[in-house]
């Protein structure tokens, strides 16, 4: 499970500026029209997100740890 796409990850990191970025959501989300519907891969480890800076529009791709539940 991914604790930024189940919410349980609600800090951003901080920004290059010193403003909180926002996770703007799985880089698979803007693959295709279909990609937030394909389920992650099982051997992955981690979810890439999309984090942006609302600031400055600085973003960068962080991975995010997959956890068991």
């Amino acid at each position: 499970m991914c604790p930024a796409c189940s919410g349980i990850l609600t800090r951003g990191p901080v920004c290059g500026c010193g403003e909180e970025m926002v996770d703007s959501g799985p880089v698979t989300d803007y693959f295709g029209p279909y990609s937030p519907y394909f389920s992650l891969h099982f051997e992955s480890s981690s979810c890439i997100h999309l984090f942006s800076c609302s600031a400055c529009g600085y973003d960068r791709r962080i991975a995010i740890n997959l956890e068991n539940i």
